[in-house]
This record gives structure tokens, sequence and C-alpha cells, in this order.
């Protein structure tokens, strides 16, 4: 009987040292969001979802998706953009290292007892600091910026000596040099590595930052997108069968889904394939639940497929 009770104790104690940690989490997210996984298989992200190990989040065209890092801090990774988490620990779900590897996202930190992060690109790298900033880069032109929407930080190139204090409501940017496509360093003893470049002026908000990062400019894209997401909801006012494994619209594995795509907003009664933006698109449901390998359908042939509402059904090929 002692037997049975230490081995009853010992299996209730290895269950709660192997419990999954409730972070980094995917709280929520609107419109196409990739997720890579730790063993770099790519797949739709879903909310909630814990992250595990190792993960890659990617947002395509008015997409977003907001993570929960820990219990003080989240970001929300903004349209057209990917962030990479390389590691994340088993045990405490600690993950140290972000790196944004294109686009932007805002990141929000409040104070309190928490283990460092380091945010990175491969023009800075800074230990995550307390307010509410936006960080973006662009690789192309080997441009990076932070603005202060709460909060102050110095922000820097990466290992660079000059350093521009920003504070709640000011930006500041730097300016690197590309050649052969790539970002160039000065490499300093041991490997040290700094980017070529300059670090810009501290610029308070243009009115055009205030107007997008106001309060009524967030509540008017939030009614916006929930108003949009209503809409798609509505297609979709079937039961779902347990096979239909994509989504808007719902679909089984291997089905073709037909779409109109780039339609005006305000028509309401068909799909103006008279237009020279608008395309009729053919999708396929792969086994990661996503639409993919789209095809875009000649205009002759598209009348009959593409309508308002996508066409489901077995694929023509």
């Amino acid at each position: 009987m002692k037997s049975l009770s230490f081995t009853l104790c010992f299996f209730l104690l290895g269950s709660v040292v192997l419990a999954t940690p409730p972070f980094p989490k995917i709280l929520e997210m609107h419109g196409k969001v990739k997720w890579t996984d730790k063993d770099g298989k790519e797949a739709a992200a879903k909310a909630p979802q814990i992250l595990i190990e190792k993960a890659a989040l990617q947002t395509e065209a008015g997409s977003e998706v907001r993570v929960q890092i820990d219990a003080h801090r989240e970001l929300l990774l903004q349209a057209n953009s990917r962030l990479e988490l390389p590691a994340i620990s088993w045990e405490t779900g600690e993950a140290p290292v972000l790196i944004l590897k294109y686009g932007s996202f805002r990141w929000k930190q409040e104070p309190g007892k928490a283990y460092n992060i380091a945010l990175r690109s491969d023009l800075f790298e800074f230990l995550s600091p307390v307010g509410d900033f936006v960080f973006s880069y662009d690789p192309k032109k080997a441009f990076a910026e932070v603005k202060a929407l709460k909060g102050q930080m110095e922000f820097s190139a990466m290992n660079a000596e000059d350093v521009a204090l920003v504070t709640e409501g000011q930006k500041v940017s730097f300016q690197g040099v590309i050649e052969n496509s790539e970002v160039v360093y000065d490499v300093l003893l041991k490997g040290k590595k700094i980017p070529r470049g300059k670090l810009g002026l501290v610029q308070a908000f243009s009115d055009e930052d205030k107007k997008q990062y106001s309060a009524a400019a967030i509540k008017k894209a939030e009614a916006a997108r929930h108003k949009k997401e209503a809409g798609e909801a509505k297609l979709q006012n079937r039961p779902r069968e347990a096979s239909q494994i994509c989504d808007k619209p719902w679909g089984k594995l291997n089905q073709c889904a037909w779409v109109c795509e780039n339609n005006p907003a305000k028509e309401k009664k068909a799909c103006r394939l008279d237009l020279a933006e608008v395309k009729c698109l053919r999708r396929r449901c792969n086994a990661n639940g996503e639409w993919a390998e789209s095809t875009e359908i000649p205009k002759e042939k598209a009348a009959s497929l593409c309508g308002l509402q996508p066409l489901v059904k077995e694929c023509d090929y």
C-alpha cells in the first residue's frame, strides 16, 4: 500500500512538472495568419493556441494576430509582417528573443517582475521596454523605426553608441545601408556587428500618426472588422459538417472554392468580372485546413463559377 501511494504521488508530481505553460498564447486573430511550428511545418494559426518550443507567425494584407507573451506583456503583429520566436522554454514558456523579420508589431508591457526579452531585427536589438510602442522594420530599405505611444525608451542601431531617447508622442528611425540586397555591417573585434547607417532625429508624431493610433481610429477599425466578420459568418449560417476542415468558406479536404476577389465593396448584386482588378480565383482545401494553390480563372470561364458568394464543390481537374 505504501509503495502504491509513493507511485501515485510521483505520478501526480510529474504531471505538474510536465504541464504545458499558459504562455506564449495566441489570444485572437483577424484575417489570414500563418503559423510555423517547432518542426518547420506551416499551418493556419488558431485562437486560442499555445506556442511551444519554437514558432513563427506571418500575417497577410488586412490580417493581424494578438499574442500574450506572459502576464505582463503582449504584442499585436500587424499586417504584412513576420515574427519569429526561435526558442520557447518547455518548462516555463519563456521566450527570451523575439525577431521581427519584416513588418511591424505593437508592444505593450506593464511594470512588474518579468524575465528579460530581447526585441531584435537585422538593425536593432534591445531589452523590451515598459510602455506601449510600435516597432517596424523594412529589410528591402534597411529602415527601422519606433513610435512611443506610452512610456519612453532608448533606441539605437544594434551595438551602436549613438542612442536616441524617445518619449510619449515621439518617434525615431534608423536608416541602414543596402548592398547586393543585404544590410551592410561594420564588423568589430570578436565578430561584433554594427549596422552601417544613420540614426535619425527624434520627431513628434505627425497628424497622420496621431490619427492612426488615436482611440477613435482604433475603435473605428475594430467596428469595421467586426462588421466584416459578421458578414462572413452570415455566409456560413448552415451547420458545419465534421468533414469540413476549411473555413471562410467551409470545405472538405481536396474540394475547391471559386472566389470573387477585389469586387467593389458597394456591389450588392454581382461579381464584376468586367472590371480589370476583379478576379475569379480557384483554391483547394489542403490537409492543413487552408485554402491553398490559388489559380486565376480566365474571364471567359469565370462567369459561371464566381458570384458574390464563394462556390464550393469538387475540383475540376
